[in-house]
């Protein structure tokens, strides 16, 4: 599945997808990695998609 999609499951290890991601970095105003793998919690087990993450948390900022 493309990683642009919101029904990419990004954090494996929560389920977590795309579109869960990009929305709560909108609802909450996130604007760093280390307080949305908290605030989520996601990417904090096996941290494998903290780059997902980080590509995410960009691509928000780019359309603010």
């Amino acid at each position: 599945m493309d990683k642009k999609s919101r029904e990419y499951e990004v954090c494996l290890c929560h389920h977590v997808t795309r579109g869960e991601v990009e929305d709560f970095i909108r609802e909450h105003q996130i604007t760093d990695l280390k307080t949305l793998c908290e605030s989520m919690d996601v990417g904090n087990k096996c941290g494998g998609c903290r780059e997902d993450l980080d590509m995410i948390l960009s691509d928000c900022a780019a359309e603010a």
